[in-house]
């Protein structure tokens, strides 16, 4: 009787133990640590979002350029240096291109050299043309001199008929795309209807060698077909 106690004592002395272990500062788990791996799942969701928003941002932001172009002009015209005049024009600059240009800019307070920011700005990552069309012009009216707000406002305008163009052809390549797709499906469709209001006809496709041959071949240059017409319009655009 007295050894039962003794070991009914042990055990419940044993699970007192066990919870205030498991509360020991050793035990528990440090925050300095780090996030675990499920809470780091967000922060790869939101960049896997960031990068496959990245060409729409870069086409936005080069649709900002002729303004940022304009407003460098305006304060050159100003009496402003070509390097505060592009500082106060970024700064004013709306997103994405206002982020973009915000490292810049305080780079330039702290004294940076023009040139050396317009061309880390022009190898950049997502950088393109209408970027490297930018930073080349106000490089070189940084180096030439003379008429620079003239010629900041070609640069300008030449942008917007660029943007212009790019529009004018993205339409017409769309309505190719649209004649090309409707070229493509219609003998399908045709076909279809067929075998709905004649199935004899359309039974002889699948039921005797001549016109499973005939199938295959149509339904071969059909795709040779579309093929073609997608590569027209891709070397169009």
């Amino acid at each position: 009787m007295m050894g039962a106690q003794l070991g009914l004592l042990a055990a419940a002395t044993l699970l007192l133990a066990v919870p205030l272990e498991l509360s020991s500062p050793r035990l528990l788990p440090s925050r300095a640590a780090g996030p675990s791996t499920g809470s780091g799942a967000p922060g790869h969701v939101r960049r896997w979002i960031a990068i496959a928003l990245r060409p729409r941002a870069a086409a936005r932001r080069d649709t900002q350029l002729a303004d940022l172009l304009e407003r460098i002009g305006s304060g050159l015209r100003a009496g402003l240096a070509l390097g505060p005049a592009f500082v106060a024009a970024a700064e004013g600059s709306p997103e994405p291109l206002g982020a973009e240009l915000a490292p810049m800019g305080q780079a330039l307070r702290r004294g940076a050299a023009l040139g050396e920011e317009l061309d880390r700005w022009a190898t950049g990552v997502g950088t393109s043309p209408d970027v490297r069309l930018v930073a080349t012009a106000l490089d070189l009216s940084r180096e030439a001199g003379g008429a620079t707000s003239r010629a900041v406002d070609r640069v300008a305008a030449t942008l917007r008929e660029r943007r212009e163009l790019r529009a004018e052809a993205l339409s017409l390549a769309t309505q190719a795309r649209a004649s090309a797709g409707v070229l493509a499906i219609a003998p399908l469709l045709f076909t279809g209807l067929v075998a709905t209001i004649e199935p004899g006809a359309a039974a002889v496709l699948v039921t005797t060698p001549l016109g499973a041959a005939c199938l295959v071949l149509g339904l071969t240059l059909q795709a040779l077909g579309a093929a073609w017409m997608a590569r027209i319009v891709r070397s169009a655009w």
